[in-house]
Parts: C-alpha cells; structure tokens; sequence
C-alpha cells in the first residue's frame, strides 16, 4: 500500500485549531484486553488482508453472540493500526439502542464537536475528511438502521475504513462480509495427547488455568475438556464461562452437569 502524503500539522480529530499527531504519535485508542489472544490465525490474516487493500473501505465480521467477533476485531485492529497513519479508534455500540445515537457516540469517540450550527455528521466528515483512519464499531446489529451514515462517511472521506462487529451483515454498498466462525475442535478419536492442539481447548485450558493455579490439561482431563468444548459448540464466550468453573468442578464432573 503507497505511503500517504506527510500530515497537515494544522489540523487533528479535535478540531482545525489543534496540533495534529505525528506518526509516531498517532492516536491508536483501543482497549487493552485483560486475557491473551488464542487461535485465530487464519481469520486474523484474512480480515488484515481485507483492510490493508486499498479498494475495501467497510469491513463486517459476523456472526452469532458469543463467537468472539469483537476480541477478533481488537487484534486486527492492533496489527493493522501501522497502516493507519491517523491512528485507529474503538467505538462501543452495545449500550446505544438507538440509530440517532451513533453520529454522536462516533463525534465523543473521535473528540468531534458540532459547530456553527452545522449538522454534526458533516463535522464528522470534515474532521475525517483528510485522515487515513481505521474505525473499529462494535456491536451495530441494534443501530443496523444507522448503516446508511457509514456508507455516507466513506464516500465523503476517502482515506476511511470501518471495521464493523454485528450479529447480521449491514447489506449496504462496498461492504465486506467475513464471518466469524466457532474456534476449532479436536477431532474426538485423537489421542489424549493430541487434544490440547485445538484452539478451543487451548482455550478452556488458559482460561482454567487462571481460575484455578493447580489446574493441568493431562491425560484426565483432556478428553473431559475436549467434551465440554463440543458440548459448547466451540464458543469462545461459553467455554471461557465453563472454564471458570473449574475452581469448583473438575472437568468430568462439569461433562455431566453440561449434559
């Protein structure tokens, strides 16, 4: 991807009286995840792939609740923010139920304030005008009727791109679909040895080893673990909860109760 002409000093997401961010200095505001990120190698690749071309400018990742679209979308975002010169911002959508609300969640977001009477998505448009940003909105399946704002931001800011999270695709122009599958499961006739390979059960087994130290994926619990993972459909969020549990219940106790 060409490198974008030096910054106008001048100008930044605040306003046009305030001192832009250099590159060095971009503004990158993306919440910092409190657990490790497991798995997902492919889909992590192919979503960045998809950002970094210069013809695809609105990215949806779907999928059912739970399935880990908005821990995906951070970790793109993380690696693809070096081709964000003007940085990378995170808005949170799960609270807002209504569409009107979302111009002024992204203007609170991106320190976008209405001025002169002036409608605030056209604020919005000329503070982004000139950006070559990456907007990462998270949950829009409540606000999808606000879809037509974004497909209006990208045609009146060239250099944007939207990476979206909803449980449903947007169904507007230039949108790119990439859903967001279960984490893998282990093949059930495989070894003992072997199960701990899957991303799902790589997964419970972190997950439990943070909730209880003496937790250990071995020859007792693998199977037991690998079950549990199936039994959940190799939901990221389900497995994470399951496996908080083994504080209080070995993992073949937990198969039961899960059966």
């Amino acid at each position: 991807m060409a490198d974008p002409a030096p910054p106008d000093q001048s100008r930044s997401l605040s306003g046009p009286l305030s001192p832009r961010p250099d590159r060095d200095r971009r503004r990158t505001a993306l919440p910092a995840p409190l657990t490790s990120f497991i798995g997902r190698e492919r889909e992590v690749a192919v979503v960045k792939a998809l950002l970094l071309r210069d013809e695809v400018r609105l990215v949806t990742l779907t999928g059912p609740g739970g399935v880990g679209k908005t821990r995906l979308a951070l970790q793109v975002a993380a690696d693809a923010a070096d081709a964000f010169p003007d940085g990378v911002a995170f808005v949170p959508l799960a609270a807002i139920r209504e569409p009107d609300l979302v111009a002024p969640a992204l203007a609170q977001a991106l320190g976008v304030r209405e001025a002169g009477g002036r409608p605030l998505t056209e604020s919005l448009s000329a503070s982004l005008r000139d950006r070559r940003m990456l907007l990462v909105l998270d949950n829009f399946e409540q606000v999808a009727e606000a879809a037509p704002l974004l497909t209006d931001l990208l045609r009146a800011c060239p250099q944007l791109t939207v990476l979206v999270t909803s449980r449903g695709v947007l169904r507007v122009s230039g949108e790119h679909v990439v859903r967001v599958p279960p984490l893998a499961l282990p093949d059930p006739a495989a070894p003992a040895g072997e199960l701990g390979r899957a991303e799902a059960v790589r997964l419970f087994a972190e997950r439990a080893t943070a909730a209880d130290a003496g937790f250990a994926l071995d020859d007792g619990t693998a199977r037991a673990v690998a079950g549990i993972c199936a039994r959940l459909d190799g939901l990221p969020l389900a497995i994470e909860l399951a496996a908080a549990k083994t504080r209080l219940l070995p993992p073949p106790v937990l198969l039961d109760r899960l059966g």
